[in-house]
């Protein structure tokens, strides 16, 4: 038995100007045939979970195209196009499929595709026809009925900081082997509530997603249900999928699991909301033990699309007299400087300079060391084994603390990344990261404890912050009283 695997990955944030393009894709993740499977073995992403498991069940994974880049603007049509077109290509040229994994984000935005990952299924359906596809989803997938309606199954994340990619790897290929050798599909049902939700709200350790996550997993217990997932959603992702969404497959009362499940969800709607302290505060949070303290830079949220170059917890550091920080800036042309000038000792603006309001630069002054090209291994729980590229790198020890700049951007979901040149944030005062919750599977063992704030960025707490040119109407927050009844829902036929 053979099982296809592939997907084209990307969390969109259509609010960040700078789009993503072909390249994005190719510096990032771009496997194709064999090397997919060879590159993706071993490691603690979706695919390498169903890799795992395919030896497990004695099947043979075959790679098509897995195409992944690092949350940004809006998806260029010709690069998504390209890669669409390599996938069905390499499908229709494999040896007999007897099934397909996806590794699929949820929240992709693609220039003239209006839902690029129902898309995608649907091209391979038309190659593959009615043999099984199962679908990974990231936490933060805006899920519409198309996409559900294509695949035989969804398996959305159960986990944020997310960890589990690998079992819902295993967990779709394990459950598309079932059907390919049952010849068994089971029922499917999406519940999509009018409900936005920030991601610094949605933490699954905490209420209210802690106890919708158990609901789910309640349900799951049942040998009749073959999925469910409750996903809250991408706020920052201007789609007509936006909103809150619950799915369950089963084999019987799906649609009755689905609604009930969603009733949940809504009855909970006003715990997610989260406070926010302003960068001052934050930053006296870090003159006074105990340490470290993680100073969470929320709106400048790196794994949300935002440039990572925001220094407005610098400055507020800086005024506060704060020391022992450890911060990391995307700033490409601070890092040529540095690399074009050499010296012991630098001196020069940094950060701010993607947008007016990510600034202003802080000056940074003081010794520097030079690093690159720079690249590592993950080790932690996010994507372990995953190679990441920082491009050139310098380190400036300012009187606030250490400041990395790198060439690429980076996100904060490990702490590998400041390992590899040198920075130990077990022993800074203060630790700047550039995420919402996803931070924690880096530093959440070791921190004594976190602050978030309320800085400028394209990932805002306050999602009444947002320009929506168009978005569904009614969305609580945004319309206070929608008026919404778990009645209200998509019913799915089998593909």
């Amino acid at each position: 038995m053979r099982i296809g695997l592939g997907g084209i990955w990307q969390e969109t944030n259509t609010f960040a100007p700078r789009p993503t393009t072909w390249e994005d894709f190719h510096r990032y993740q771009l496997f194709e045939g064999p090397e997919l499977v060879a590159s993706l073995a071993g490691t603690g992403t979706e695919l390498g979970g169903a890799i795992a498991a395919a030896r497990e069940h004695r099947v043979q994974p075959v790679g098509l195209l897995f195409g992944a880049a690092l949350p940004a603007g809006t998806v260029r049509r010709d690069a998504f196009e390209r890669m669409l077109r390599t996938l069905v290509e390499r499908t229709r040229a494999a040896p007999a499929l007897d099934g397909l994994v996806l590794s699929l984000h949820g929240a992709m935005v693609v220039d003239g595709h209006a839902d690029p990952e129902a898309e995608i299924v649907a091209a391979l359906r038309a190659v593959l026809g009615d043999l099984p596809i199962g679908v990974t989803l990231d936490y933060h997938a805006n899920v519409g009925p198309a996409l559900a309606r294509s695949t035989d199954v969804l398996c959305g994340y159960r986990s944020y900081p997310h960890v589990d990619m690998a079992e819902r790897g295993a967990e779709a290929l394990r459950l598309v082997v079932r059907m390919a050798r049952s010849g068994a599909r089971p029922d499917r049902h999406l519940v999509k509530l009018p409900l936005l939700t920030i991601p610094h709200a949605q933490e699954d350790a905490a209420a209210p997603m802690r106890q919708l996550l158990a609901a789910a997993d309640a349900l799951r217990a049942d040998a009749d249900v073959w999925a469910a997932s409750v996903l809250p959603g991408f706020a920052y992702a201007e789609t007509d999928r936006l909103g809150f969404t619950v799915y369950v497959a089963a084999g019987d009362r799906a649609a009755r699991r689905a609604r009930e499940l969603a009733a949940m969800v809504w009855d909970r709607r006003a715990e997610f909301a989260a406070p926010l302290v302003s960068p001052d505060q934050a930053a006296l949070a870090a003159t006074a033990a105990p340490y470290p303290v993680v100073l969470v830079d929320v709106a400048d949220n790196v794994g949300g699309g935002s440039p990572g170059d925001g220094t407005a917890l610098l400055h507020a550091l800086a005024h506060a007299r704060a020391t022992g920080a450890v911060a990391v800036l995307w700033d490409p042309a601070a890092v040529a400087r540095a690399h074009e000038e050499g010296g012991a000792s630098l001196s020069l603006p940094v950060g701010g300079h993607s947008d007016p309001r990510m600034g202003p630069p802080y000056p940074a002054a003081g010794p520097v060391r030079r690093y690159g090209p720079v690249s590592y291994l993950r080790t932690g729980s996010y994507m372990r084994g995953q190679r990441v590229d920082m491009g050139r790198v310098a380190v400036v020890e300012d009187r606030i603390g250490q400041i990395v700049l790198t060439e690429r951007r980076v996100v904060p979901f490990d702490d590998d990344h400041l390992a590899a040149v040198g920075v130990r944030p077990r022993g800074a005062r203060a630790i700047v990261a550039k995420g919402a919750i996803a931070w924690k599977a880096a530093f959440d063992g070791y921190a004594a404890r976190a602050v978030y704030a309320r800085t400028p960025g394209y990932c805002p707490a306050s999602v009444d912050q947002l320009d929506y040119r168009s978005r569904p109407q009614p969305l609580y927050p945004l319309e206070r009283d929608p008026g919404w009844e778990a009645k209200v829902s998509a019913a799915l036929s089998p593909p």
